[in-house]
Order: structure tokens, then C-alpha cells, then sequence
């Protein structure tokens, strides 16, 4: 499989200025899409972090833009939208042979970190042509274009690979509710169960806490 990793901005984004207007944080995925009426309609899940009031600012801002076909809001923000499917770059990003293998996001120096795989090399050197000449794009640089396995995509990364001791502190302490809010016990409890000393215990916990992380705070 074909991997590429790219910074983007481009002056036509419904998204990303907003976000960056009112300073939040975003991991947006595109779910999928279909044409209709000379129209690219893209169906998307937003996760915004932020201040509430901020939040709800940008809400507010993408119920008015016209380009916003439904908007639903939860826990997180679905929406549709629709560009036109005559603009190459539109056709080129939202090729059904394309995979969005984790959720785009906003880096600390105001860009867009897109991920996208495919098995044909010569679609992504077509992506890159495409969005590096296209009039909307006001910044782009490649940061891998390689073949690797996609052991390492979004997906299989919600569930990664623990070593057994690791794995079995993690387990240990959210089954007995080491997590919940007051706790439902301590480390010498869950050491004492584990048969081994608050100290190790203590370290595959942290260890562990550490590799999952990442995947929750991620740039």
C-alpha cells in the first residue's frame, strides 16, 4: 500500500479557518461521498475540542454557510456538505480509490495533517500535482510519500499491540475501577491482586498509559 502524509491549507477550506478563528482543536474524518447534481457531497465526523462558548461559535458559523447541507450536533458534529464537482481538486480528493486512514487535524503552526492511502501510487502522485497547482492551495509540503504495510493505520493504532504486563495493569485497573470518579481502589490493592510490587505495578501502569495516550491527544 501506497502512504502519503501532507500539510495543506487552502483559502477555500469550509473547516479549518473557523477552527482556527476561534482556536480550537479538530480531528475531522470525511466518512464518505457521492456526486449529485454536479455536486460532491461529503459526509463528515467532527471531534472539536475547546472552550464551550468557542465551540458553539463554530457551530454557529457552519449552520450559516451555504456549503452545509445537514449538521447534526452531539457529543461530536456530523455534517454533509457539497462542493462543486467540477473543481479538479474536488474529483482528485474524494476519489472512491482513496483511503483517509486516520482523521485530519490542525498542527500547532495553523495547517491542515491529511493522511491518505492508496493501493495505485500514481493516484496520490496525482493528488500531490493536483493540490500543489490548484488556485485555492496557499501552502503544501509533503512529509512522507512511501510503500509500507498498514499494520500502523488509525484503526489498527485504537488497539495497540501492549506487552502482557502492560496489557494485564491496564486491565486490572479499569475492571476494578481504578478510573472512575472517586476511585473504587489504589495502587496496594491492584498490586496486591497483580502479586507484585506497588512500584512495578505502578511503572506497566504508567507505561501503558503512555502508549495509549497519544491516541487521544494527537498531532
Amino acid at each position: 500500500m501506497w502512504y502519503l502524509k501532507f500539510k495543506y491549507k487552502h483559502s477555500d477550506c469550509i473547516y479549518f479557518p473557523l477552527i482556527e478563528k476561534h482556536n480550537l482543536q479538530i480531528q475531522f474524518y470525511p466518512l464518505g461521498s457521492y456526486t449529485k447534481d454536479n455536486y460532491v457531497y461529503v459526509s463528515a465526523v467532527h471531534i472539536v475540542k475547546g472552550e464551550k462558548e468557542s465551540i458553539n461559535n463554530y457551530i454557529k458559523e457552519l449552520r450559516k454557510d451555504r456549503r452545509i447541507v445537514k449538521i447534526e450536533v452531539s457529543k461530536v458534529i456530523f455534517t454533509i456538505s457539497k462542493e462543486p464537482f467540477s473543481l479538479k481538486i474536488y474529483q482528485t480528493v474524494y476519489n472512491p480509490k482513496l483511503f483517509y486512514i486516520t482523521p485530519s487535524f490542525n498542527s500547532s503552526d495553523k495547517k491542515e495533517i491529511i493522511e491518505i492511502a492508496s493501493w495505485d501510487r500514481e493516484l496520490l502522485s496525482n493528488l500531490i500535482k493536483t493540490m500543489k497547482n490548484a488556485s485555492t492551495t496557499t501552502f503544501f509540503e509533503i512529509l512522507k510519500f512511501e510503500e509500507r504495510y498498514m499494520d500502523s493505520i488509525y484503526i489498527m493504532q485504537l488497539f495497540p499491540e501492549l506487552p502482557e504486563k502492560q496489557k494485564k495493569a491496564i486491565e486490572l485497573a479499569y475492571k476494578s475501577g481504578y478510573y472512575q470518579f472517586p476511585k473504587k481502589t489504589n495502587l496496594d490493592k491492584l498490586a496486591r491482586i497483580a502479586k507484585v510490587s506497588k512500584q512495578t505495578f505502578h511503572e506497566n501502569l504508567k507505561k501503558a498509559e503512555s502508549r495509549l495516550m497519544p491516541l487521544l491527544l494527537r498531532e
